[in-house]
């Protein structure tokens, strides 16, 4: 029996359930990204690194969605959080001190973030940070990275999964691949693409652009499409280019914040940016984001300046409460030294099965984070990683 035939064998129950979710929900997913085919898995229970589907088969969460779960299916301190708040009220549409401690305690993580303001998404914590930088320096242009993914706002769903057999520019001047249909040009063009880990890339296109780049927004440490680590010293000259060309420095830490380091990259790589962008493992499972950086910016967000920043689900109690209860009481010191043991013995583990089996393939990591490259050395950039065996991915 092939792999495929032994999939729908073992989950009569899901592709029941895709079947009817399809009628009614495009793909039967809420996002593109949990479809694969023939069908997903639907999930019926979880409990830390667990889930178990319809059909009752029990599964290791190697994902955990993207680090939004970083604590664990249905954890009870983060669960108790939750019913405690529910109990006072799950929506009030003005504030609770629940999100000045949960902005306290982010502040105490990240000393370089003086003030922060609450989201629902990352996706909107890119798209207002990036609003931020443009109302502060006046400039339109936006620099991002080659193969990184920060949300699907208009302006930054450029060159995310560029494919193969597409002109994408040569690696110093990549040309800007817009992904979706439905952007309008002016909302992409002041979008301009840099190769992670290539200096020369990053500073022919501060040149090019001088005085019209408003930010640089990058991952500083890649995950989309594989994780890739920042070379020795790569991001010091990041930071050390972006203040000698007048340019704001977002990391975008939506996936890597307060996971790879208590203080997320700003922490593990001592590197201040002028802003961060923060969701997943902020919010204990819930969906919380947020944006925040050095003062004189966020000065600039309404009702204190001109930059609109609005949501009626903004900083909402549930949310808040849980994120508080994650950050405080689930990862603590103890969690991440036990991660990042945890994370070194999968890398390992894996690296012992390609060396065995003789894959073509590599593992990267970066403490918790990590996983298979399909490519025979250890990829630096998105195109390297690119040209990994996508038929063995699948």
């Amino acid at each position: 029996m092939g792999f495929y035939e032994d999939y729908a064998a073992r989950t009569p129950k899901s592709a029941a359930a895709a079947k009817r979710a399809q009628a009614v929900i495009p793909g039967g997913v809420g996002s593109a990204i949990q479809f694969w085919p023939p069908y997903p898995i639907y999930v019926d229970d979880s409990r830390g690194a667990y889930i178990w589907d319809l059909d009752g088969n029990k599964y290791i969460d190697y994902s955990m969605c993207y680090a939004a779960m970083v604590a664990g299916h249905a954890n009870p301190v983060i669960n108790e959080a939750i019913k405690e708040q529910t109990e006072r009220g799950i929506l009030y549409g003005m504030p609770g001190e629940s999100a000045t401690d949960l902005a306290l305690e982010i502040q105490r993580r990240y000393p370089v973030i003086d003030m922060i303001r609450f989201t629902q998404s990352g996706v909107e914590a890119t798209m207002y940070a990036v609003r931020l930088a443009r109302a502060a320096t006046g400039n339109m242009g936006i620099l991002k990275v080659e193969g990184a993914y920060h949300g699907a706002n208009d302006m930054l769903l450029v060159s995310t999964a560029v494919p193969s057999d597409v002109a994408a520019g040569p690696a110093w001047m990549p040309s800007s691949v817009v992904e979706s249909a439905g952007i309008p040009d002016g909302a992409w063009q002041h979008t301009y693409v840099v190769q992670f880990n290539d200096l020369e890339s990053l500073e022919y296109q501060l040149k090019k652009h001088e005085g019209d780049i408003a930010c640089f927004i990058l991952e500083p440490c890649m995950t989309n499409g594989g994780v890739i680590p920042p070379d020795t010293g790569y991001l010091e000259k990041v930071r050390e280019l972006t203040k000698r060309y007048g340019v704001l420095l977002i990391f975008d830490e939506v996936k890597v914040g307060c996971r790879i380091a208590a203080g997320g990259a700003c922490e593990k790589y001592g590197i201040e940016p002028d802003l961060v962008t923060l969701a997943k493992a902020i919010g204990g499972g819930t969906p919380l984001g947020a944006f925040g950086g050095k003062r004189e910016l966020m000065n600039m967000i309404t009702p204190l300046g001109p930059a609109v920043h609005f949501g009626t689900y903004n900083a909402n109690p549930l949310t808040t409460a849980a994120g508080l209860a994650c950050l405080r009481k689930v990862l603590t010191k103890d969690t991440y030294r036990k991660m990042d043991r945890l994370g070194n013995k999968y890398a390992a583990g894996l690296k012992e099965i390609i060396e065995r089996l003789g894959l073509p393939a590599c593992v990267t990591h970066e403490g918790p984070l990590g996983g298979i490259q399909f490519v025979p050395e250890i990829p630096h950039t998105y195109r390297q990683a690119n040209k990994g065996n996508k038929k063995m991915w699948n």
